[in-house]
């Protein structure tokens, strides 16, 4: 039985196709994010600007951007992606920086985690944050974990590689 080897150049190829497609998922998650949760409360605001109206419009912009936080930490993880892979890409696969960018990734999957029990759609009301949504905030928060663990597995063998290099 034959082991196959992934060669660097094809995870550099591949690596670029993920780069773009987390490029184009990023501009897609911003656009939707703008156009679906935030377009209407700014528009109130700006048309109810020096209005009895207006602090009523201000409060509701302030209670969206509350309840999108945890979207936009995804987005801030989807764009984490992109760097990750344009890092790969480039051929930065075995490096400190690599590891430390993993860890950032990790880091953005569980802050919009914890801030989707705090500020989610739930409101921080633990009743609908444990009901319904249970197995995805756990789902999310572990993956995050994962890929922090990862990356710090990364950034100590690429140390470790470093010093190995210097000796050798």
């Amino acid at each position: 039985m034959t082991m196959t080897v992934t060669t660097t150049e094809k995870v550099q190829k591949e690596s670029a196709t993920l780069k773009r497609l987390f490029g184009w998922l990023f501009g897609i998650g911003a656009f939707l994010i703008f156009s679906e949760i935030a377009y209407m409360p700014l528009k109130a605001v700006i048309l109810t600007a020096g209005t009895a109206a207006g602090r009523g419009a201000v409060d509701d912009l302030a209670e969206t951007i509350l309840a999108s936080l945890p979207a936009l930490a995804l987005l801030g993880a989807v764009w984490q992606a992109r760097r990750v892979f344009g890092g790969f890409a480039g051929g930065e696969i075995l490096s400190v920086e690599a590891g430390k960018a993993l860890t950032r990734l990790g880091d953005w999957l569980v802050a919009s985690t914890v801030l989707s029990i705090f500020f989610g759609p739930a409101g921080g009301r633990a009743d609908i944050v444990f009901g319904l949504n249970l197995s995805a905030i756990i789902m999310l928060g572990s993956v995050g974990l994962a890929i922090r663990l990862i990356g710090r597995v990364v950034e100590m063998a690429a140390a470790i590689k470093s010093d190995h290099d210097q000796i050798v």
